[in-house]
């Protein structure tokens, strides 16, 4: 399916059903199975997929001991067990079960447990780490369990992906896709752990990262026995892309298309395979496709979307996680594939405590100059054992003052950091969108904030023609020993730019003789006008410039204007101020290139022996 019959169709619903499912299930490159008769249900219905007194229910566990309680094999510090439960009867003879690992000091009960899923437990014992905060609860006399929480794929007892979307694709059951086996999973080990005399009643963090930090985000919901949750590249949010409005999707798709036409010009390579880029939103392509080919109509989607919704989104049950008390520390990371919609989420969710890493995501560390992203230990000391001294969410204020922006955070009474920092990029691109994870704050754009107490602010030179800035601040304070970092609401402002320009002018030459640039009388206002002279025959040269001027091999023998938003291939053109000028004796008088407010002309001088033209660019204002 194209992204262009996605808006012809006006499958709002189909969008918005896809993507409230994370990007992590949904790239499994699988297709959908035959799925056709009758689906006989059971358990858990589309109206309460997840029905608490089955979840809450020891005596459905069917507990297998694996391995009874034991004195650890790894350093002799705690004892373990491994047992095997039963979670759910998917559909008709298809039975869930996991194994679950629960680890207790050596000596006496504990109260309450930290809780965090794995892919694979592996052979022998739990090694446990100060790092993610296990060795922290152990010491301080708490439990830790692990269930095994991972894709479809994982599980050897388990129907394949292909035939469980089939499932999902006949029924717009979301009960058949992994986020409910996971999260199922995830509450039926609560109640696994409860059943056991050595963990008595007590709090319960959840946490984990993708998979393992979208579990605890959708159990927290349904289960009341969940005091906290730390998630990393989760969703929590029913931001407007994931709702499936057509406006945000549209702005998507057209970004998409025109990262595309980039990556065929040449796009420099970024930090990440290419296949990083395609993932975001695109990883519902394919089962968008499947859904719409198997017949549903758009009344029904939708419906489908609207009874779910509220059963995965911490924006939908704010007001009555807030009343329970639940506190949720996320790390959504600003460049993640799976939390694709930071700048949308924030205005969603602007009290819900984030640390924003700048430039964070699956497979990238961060910023150089972004604080620790291990914040386990800190956040468990403050909910466990009450450790003082964490931060909570901050005002965020930024006003354009003639050439600058001048940025002002403030924090609720009492709270002050110990360090402060700004982070800032410019026109990024749509949430989900292959360029929002491609494009990077850059190493230079960041500043210390100055201030003290609640109040810290920075200035930040706004670069002229810009048309939006994104802003990310990250705030430090120690909690029981540890770092813990928060961030303001991301927020973008608007600076009434006409868009990318061509301000500064720089050349690469990959060939024989170094090309000279002179600057010739303005023949218009706001235009820029130049003669290049002395480049020889056969040396290729690229003339780069604006918001993404990045040198590129050319063609020999041709000029390359690159700038805007891309970089087009050799003898096309197109907005965003892209365009390539090919280079031959003879040429005379203008030719447009292209128009409006990126527009980019050429005369030849009809100096062919040193190929020279001049040019008229738009400046900046």
């Amino acid at each position: 399916m194209t992204h262009t019959t996605v808006i012809t169709l006006s499958v709002r619903g189909v969008v918005a059903l896809a993507f409230l499912m994370p990007s992590v299930a949904l790239a499994q490159g699988a297709t959908p199975g035959d799925a056709t008769g009758s689906v006989q249900l059971s358990g858990p219905t589309p109206d309460e997929p997840f029905h608490m007194p089955t979840m809450t229910d020891a005596s459905t566990l069917d507990v297998v001991v694996l391995e009874d309680w034991h004195v650890d094999t790894v350093g002799g510090t705690t004892r373990q067990k491994l047992i095997d439960i039963h979670v759910d009867e998917w559909w008709t003879g298809v039975e869930i079960r996991v194994p679950v690992r629960l680890i207790v000091p050596l000596t006496g009960p504990v109260n309450g447990f930290v809780i965090g899923g794995r892919k694979d437990l592996g052979d022998g014992d739990q090694e446990l780490f100060v790092s993610d905060g296990t060795q922290l609860a152990i010491d301080g006399g708490v439990g830790v369990v692990t269930p095994r929480i991972g894709p479809v794929s994982s599980y050897d007892n388990l129907p394949s992906t292909t035939v469980m979307r089939g499932r999902f694709v006949e029924t717009l059951d979301y009960r058949y896709t992994e986020v409910f086996l996971w999260s199922a999973t995830m509450m039926r080990s609560i109640t696994a752990a409860f059943d056991d005399p050595l963990i008595q009643p007590g709090p319960v963090i959840a946490h984990g990262n993708s998979k393992n930090g979208i579990a605890p985000l959708i159990s927290s919901i349904h289960d009341e026995r969940i005091t906290a949750v730390r998630s990393t590249h989760a969703f929590t949010a029913r931001s407007p892309v994931r709702s499936g409005d057509l406006d945000a999707v549209t702005d998507v798709l057209a970004a998409d298309e025109d990262f595309d036409l980039a990556v065929a010009a040449g796009l420099p390579a970024g930090d990440q395979p290419w296949s990083y880029y395609s993932k975001g939103f695109r990883s519902g392509d394919e089962i968008r496709a499947a859904i719409l080919a198997y017949g549903w109509t758009e009344a029904e989607l939708q419906a489908a979307f609207d009874g779910v919704a509220d059963d995965l989104y911490v924006s939908e049950n704010w007001e009555q996680l807030t009343d329970r008390g639940v506190e949720i520390f996320s790390l959504p990371g600003s460049h993640d594939w799976v939390a694709y919609d930071v700048p949308g989420t924030s205005t969603v969710l602007p009290g819900l405590r984030t640390y924003i890493v700048p430039n964070g995501g699956h497979d990238r560390s961060g910023h150089p100059e972004a604080p620790t992203n291990g914040v386990n230990p800190a956040f468990f000391a403050e909910q466990l054992f009450g450790a003082g001294g964490g931060l909570e969410t901050p005002e965020i204020s930024a006003v354009v003052n003639g050439a600058e922006l001048d940025v002002t955070v403030t924090f609720p009474e009492g709270g002050e950091p110990e360090e402060s920092r700004v982070f800032w990029m410019y026109d990024r691109e749509p949430d989900g969108s292959s360029w929002y994870l491609y494009d990077l704050f850059p190493a230079e754009n960041w500043a210390e904030m100055v201030g003290s107490g609640s109040t810290w602010t920075a200035s930040i030179l706004l670069e002229p023609g810009r048309t939006a800035i994104d802003l990310v601040t990250t705030h430090t304070a120690t909690v029981g020993g540890y770092t813990l970092p928060i961030s303001a609401p991301y927020t973008r402002v608007p600076l009434g730019g006409t868009g990318p320009c061509f301000d500064v002018v720089s050349f690469c030459d990959q060939g024989a003789g170094a090309p000279q640039l002179e600057l010739m009388p303005p023949q218009a206002a706001s235009s820029l006008h130049f003669v290049l002279t002395d480049a020889a025959p056969g040396a290729t040269v690229a003339l780069v410039g604006g918001q993404r001027g990045l040198p590129m091999g050319v063609p020999a023998g041709s000029l390359c204007l690159g700038g805007g938003r891309r970089v087009i291939a050799h003898g096309q053109a197109g907005p965003g101020g892209a365009a390539l000028l090919p280079w031959h004796p003879g040429a005379a008088g203008w030719t447009a290139l292209s128009s409006g407010q990126f527009a980019v002309q050429a005369l030849s001088q009809g100096l062919s022996p040193s190929l020279s033209n001049a040019l008229a660019i738009q400046t900046c204002p």
